[in-house]
């Protein structure tokens, strides 16, 4: 009886189950946002509504961007892509399948290891899976909760690069290394970097083993040239943006701005087959050697923020129980290898199946890391939701809009939404405020955006300049300005601290004396009309 194609539904299932669907409280769509739990899950959604609203991702959308309309589409945008291939073919809301799209490519991610590892052993293949589980732990979940989505994607396609690897004999076989590099590129630059290294290591390997034929060599220069085709207009505007705004230097990161960190350590219990399995593959090396090597590689990058490479180097740490899964499925086998040969196929099935259930929290077992449940509705609500949709299709596209105190708004990448250029009130500047008990026509804001390549642009064929460096001193690069130069003003009128959202709706109120339209309220949110754009909006004075 072949229980393998059964066992490997099981996992899948799991593997959803636990993940996206315990997130969504098992609802496939919903009417807002739901789960984006930090500001860089709103840039990867706000991004790929952008994209989808242009039919292209030639320009980066303007809101994301200072208002500016000429920056080029920068973001490595395969995630994007395959968010709006999804929406448009089930037809459920965007910023529900391109989440579900990060999901499902972490599950494919272990998958494709599953794969990897089978073509050297079946039976450790099987126990390897269960492991998986451990992406859905605690520290690793915030790959997804937090916005780590491309380089989640990235690594999917890094995995598949050391599946490549491994059959780097197969006739045409660059072609697929080639568009799995191509991809790595187009997803996380991060991945790229670590994918060639791991080319480069293994092709020494081959050749200090006396495994290396000139064909291979031959392979990995038109693999190189398919990738280069692919990605080299995203790697121009990296190398002439982000290169150019954080050039490389070397910085030991001991934090990750205060991001959880998954250690070795915290594989707990687990670390004792996890160790078993490193000394049999070690040993057994010529039979193992990719899983084996991009195990150890990944357990490498996954520290080199001690040698310079910065916070760069936790992102792999996200998927380190995929990476290690080899390991472990290696060092049950040993323990299983004493089990009489006619029951070992179902041991292993048995086996497979209890680590399932422990890894996700059904049988509680001391000091081995589980599953981490979570299901919350996030950062959004309907009522910001409803606001954002009025602001996106009921004002006009040039509308400059300012947001007053908002207890989300610190995720400032949620304001995208709004899909008009903006800026925000600095909470510290306006409690302060509150504290003297003023009204004032300039507060300290922020313009939030998308800056971390310098915002470039084409200023002429294959030239790329800087919006950052040549416009320094316009109005959204301030830190403060007069609130009536703006055409919309939008008060929350519920916060943890009613003291500010009654300093909100004060403020709202004399605005409203001096002639501003209310043209926008529900029970969380109201907006304002500024019909004297830079005249006299609002009486400054003491209450």
């Amino acid at each position: 009886m072949n229980l393998e194609k059964p066992y490997l539904a099981i996992v899948f299932a799991t593997l959803l189950f636990l993940g996206i669907s315990n997130l969504w409280d098992h609802r496939l769509q919903h009417e807002f946002p739901y789960g984006y739990l930090a500001s860089d899950t709103f840039q990867q959604q706000t991004r790929v509504e952008g994209i989808k609203d242009a039919g292209n991702y030639r320009l980066e959308p303007f809101y994301i961007v200072k208002g500016f309309q000429d920056v080029i589409g920068y973001y490595p945008p395969v995630i994007h892509h395959l968010g709006i291939i999804l929406h448009f073919s089930s037809g459920i809301p965007l910023y529900d399948t391109i989440y579900f799209m990060v999901f499902f490519n972490a599950i494919l991610a272990a998958f494709v290891m599953y794969i990897l590892i089978r073509s050297y052993s079946k039976q450790i293949a099987l126990l390897s899976l269960p492991l998986s589980i451990l992406i859905f732990s605690n520290k690793s979940y915030i790959g997804f909760l937090w916005g780590h989505w491309a380089s989640i994607t990235g690594q999917l396609f890094l995995i598949c690069v050391f599946w490549t690897m491994s059959r780097i004999n197969i006739d045409k076989v660059e072609v697929m290394l080639g568009m799995f590099i191509g991809a790595l590129a187009l997803s996380h630059t991060s991945e790229l970097l670590y994918g060639v290294v791991f080319i480069f290591i293994y092709m020494l390997f081959l050749l200090f083993s006396r495994k290396f034929e000139l064909k291979y060599f031959k392979k990995i220069i038109v693999a190189g040239i398919i990738s280069g085709i692919l990605s080299f207009y995203s790697l121009y505007i990296f190398k002439n943006s982000f290169m150019v705004i954080n050039p490389y230097q070397f910085e030991v990161s001991n934090d990750w701005g205060g991001t959880p960190l998954l250690y070795l350590i915290d594989f707990k219990l687990l670390l004792i087959f996890l160790a078993l399995g490193v000394i049999v593959s070690l040993l057994m090396l010529k039979r193992f050697d990719v899983p084996f090597m991009a195990g150890l590689f990944m357990l490498g990058i996954g520290y080199t923020n001690y040698i310079g490479f910065g916070i760069r180097a936790f992102q792999p740490r996200l998927l380190w129980p995929i990476y290690f899964s080899f390991f472990f499925g290696a060092g049950l086998f040993v323990l299983i290898k004493s089990v009489p040969a006619k029951i070992r196929a179902i041991s292993i099935f048995i086996v497979g199946i209890l680590f399932l259930s422990i890894l996700s929290g059904f049988i509680p077992v001391p000091n081995v890391p589980i599953y981490y449940k979570i299901s919350a509705p996030g950062l959004m609500d309907i009522w910001h939701w409803k606001a954002f949709q009025w602001l996106a299709q009921d004002t006009p596209k040039d509308a400059k809009l300012y947001f007053f105190y908002g207890d989300v708004y610190d995720q400032d990448a949620i304001l995208r939404n709004s899909k008009r250029t903006h800026v925000q009130v600095i909470p510290e500047d306006f409690v302060e405020a509150l504290k003297n008990r003023t009204i004032k026509r300039i507060y300290k804001y922020e313009p939030p955006a998308d800056h971390g390549s310098g915002m470039p642009y084409f200023k002429s064929f294959l030239n790329i300049d800087l919006h950052a460096r040549e416009n320094p001193k316009s109005l959204f690069f301030q830190s403060e300005a007069d609130l009536c130069i703006f055409d919309y003003h939008i008060f929350d009128k519920a916060t943890r601290q009613p003291a500010l959202a009654q300093y909100n709706l004060l403020i709202a109120n004399e605005m409203l004396k001096k002639g501003a339209q209310k043209v926008f309220e529900n029970e969380v949110v109201v907006i304002l009309k500024n019909d004297k754009v830079g005249g006299d909006c609002i009486e400054e004075g003491s209450f």
